[in-house]
């Protein structure tokens, strides 16, 4: 399978472009799913200057966004869809599979079929990597 490399000046410009979709929402804060999701939740909270939180539990009844950098299979994002702190939260990455069987509120790009490596992995990464074959 082929791959798509991003580098870190294509993660600003899309983090950007996402940011300018989330202006319109009345955010308190953004929560990034572990791994790849933190980074990009770190730069989100930065450009749209809203605090960046690493725990859901004082988030009932709040507007907040949890982001990942992306939404493939769904697995994840129908992890804390599932969670009644979640119930406002606003879900968002910067990439989406239309196999997904969540469909982010926001999101950059559609994927395609290619392999998708971001600059905070290793070029080598496998397509699915070892810590999600061990988490299902």
């Amino acid at each position: 399978m082929s791959k798509i490399f991003y580098n870190w000046e294509d993660i600003e410009g899309r983090v950007s472009d996402l940011c300018q979709k989330l202006k319109q929402e009345s955010l308190e804060a953004v929560y990034g799913v572990p791994r790849g999701g933190l980074i990009v939740a770190v730069l989100v909270s930065h450009n749209l200057g809203i605090p960046l939180i690493t725990d859901l539990k004082n988030m009932y009844g709040k507007k907040f966004l949890i982001v990942d950098d992306i939404v493939d299979t769904g697995v994840t994002l129908e992890r804390y869809k599932k969670l009644k702190v979640c119930n406002n939260a606003v879900f968002v990455s910067l990439d989406y599979h239309k196999q997904s069987s969540v469909v982010p509120d926001y999101w950059i790009s559609e994927k395609s079929d290619k392999w998708i490596v971001y600059p905070w992995e290793q070029k080598e990464s496998l397509e699915i990597q070892d810590y999600l074959k061990e988490s299902k």
